[in-house]
């Protein structure tokens, strides 16, 4: 177990993260659920009588039910629950009650109401979400966690990755690891060095905030 006074990194990774991923995504949620709702599918062609009724509510766009939602949101769910798991590992090493595995992490983070309670399998550290599964590897000599999202198939996108503290990061914000192939995935083994991460098929992909805040 790190001494207290260790724990400060690991909890300013955790709260620059939620800066640069979650805070933005929100942003970008409701930039677009604004300019969603102002979209008017109805044309009048040369008769009054079919003009659309003042006061009435236009339609919301649904996005297609393909792979790019998809991707996206289990980007979003991996990388929520990956800073959910980190918060609740530093705040128990500050506390003396470090966890042990990543079982306790997810019934952790359940109870807390940080992840649907459905979501919980009977596997250990395992989430079943709506496309796919999410494994949450957790190493308790450095509080270090890992969350693979696993997809349930080609439609769902590729397979991800993301470590938190991710201490081999030397480039200027955060990042995470998709597969580079939907069909014959090599998972990499819990925390494995980059470069190995990068030989079994997979590449870094960084977070860039101007493209989350923006709807462009």
């Amino acid at each position: 177990m790190r001494e207290r006074g260790n724990i400060w990194p690991v909890i300013c990774v955790i709260a620059v993260a939620f800066l640069v991923l979650i805070l933005p995504l929100v942003i970008r949620h409701r930039q677009a659920s604004g300019r969603m709702a102002t979209v008017d599918a109805q044309v009048s062609i040369g008769d009054a009588r079919n003009e659309p009724v003042s006061g009435r509510d236009p339609p919301a766009y649904r996005w297609p039910n393909s792979e790019v939602p998809r991707t996206a949101e289990r980007l979003r769910d991996m990388t929520a629950v990956a800073i959910a798991a980190s918060t609740y590992v530093a705040e128990g090493a500050m506390t003396g009650r470090t966890p042990h595995d990543a079982r306790e992490i997810a019934l952790g983070i359940a109870e807390r109401h940080l992840i649907p309670p459905e979501w919980l399998t009977n596997q250990s550290g395992v989430l079943q979400t709506a496309h796919g599964t999410l494994h949450v590897r957790y190493s308790p000599n450095d509080l270090t966690v890992e969350v693979v999202s696993v997809p349930s198939g080609r439609s769902d996108g590729p397979a991800m990755l993301i470590r938190i503290p991710d201490d081999e990061n030397t480039a200027v914000g955060s990042r995470y690891f998709e597969s580079m192939q939907l069909d014959g995935i090599v998972y990499p083994v819990p925390f494995a060095p980059i470069p190995e991460i990068i030989r079994t098929g997979w590449r870094s992909r960084m977070f860039l905030q101007n493209q989350i805040t923006t709807g462009r």
